[in-house]
């Protein structure tokens, strides 16, 4: 992807990351102890709607990367505020779940590559085959992060593995919908004039965004 290409599309992708990182403060991950029972599988096909979408805008991989890298400095912002030191189990392990999400993703989409977009049931094939990489490897996280990856309770089974159908079903619906969704915006925003008065908007649609979300994180911790 060329740096006229990333310049077009980096105000979309910054207010996606923005708006992901706020949906995974909203479901409380910041908090120190385990999520909820589903709540990772939830946060697992939401990651994929996300990732989806910046793909099917860009068809590129760099800006998927940039993507996820927004939303891992809005995890280190949430360590700033709690506060916690960066290495927590409530920081790294979000961040390390980010990874095998991403991983899973891209391994699967240039599996298929073209034919992602060919056919509805190829992108339910994504969206299953990357939440079965991403939870069968987030049980690992206590060799990369150092701290343990959740445990349903009473048993020795990883909370990601115990709820990973419940992710798999979800991601066969997040992807698909992250590809229809983007290309209502490629239809209706993509290849606007910079002159336009919805392009100027959009512009500065995008920096507000990410601007309210910092600060929705920044006062819900110190207030």
């Amino acid at each position: 992807m060329d740096k006229t290409s990333i310049r077009s599309n980096l105000g979309i992708i910054a207010a996606v990351g923005a708006i992901w990182g706020l949906t995974e403060f909203s479901f409380g991950l910041g908090l120190q102890k385990c999520a909820a029972l589903y709540t990772g599988a939830i946060l697992t096909g939401l990651s994929f709607f996300w990732i989806s979408f910046i793909w099917s805008v860009t068809r590129k991989i760099l800006p998927v990367l940039i993507l996820v890298g927004i939303v891992v400095l809005f995890k280190m912002l949430d360590a700033l505020l709690l506060p916690v030191a960066w290495n927590h189990g409530s920081i790294l392990n979000p961040i390390w779940a980010f990874l095998t999400i991403t991983l899973g993703f891209i391994l699967l989409s240039n599996l298929l590559k073209k034919q992602f977009s060919a056919r509805l049931m190829n992108r339910v094939i994504v969206g299953a085959g990357a939440a079965i990489v991403a939870t069968a490897l987030f049980p690992l996280a206590k060799f990369t992060t150092g701290n343990p990856a959740c445990l349903y309770a009473a048993t020795n089974i990883p909370l990601a593995i115990y709820t990973a159908p419940a992710a798999i079903i979800l991601s066969m619906i997040t992807v698909p919908l992250g590809y229809r969704v983007a290309l209502w915006y490629n239809r209706e925003f993509q290849g606007e004039s910079p002159d336009k008065p919805a392009a100027i908007l959009s512009r500065l649609w995008s920096p507000a965004v990410v601007v309210c979300c910092l600060l929705i994180i920044t006062l819900a911790r110190i207030l």
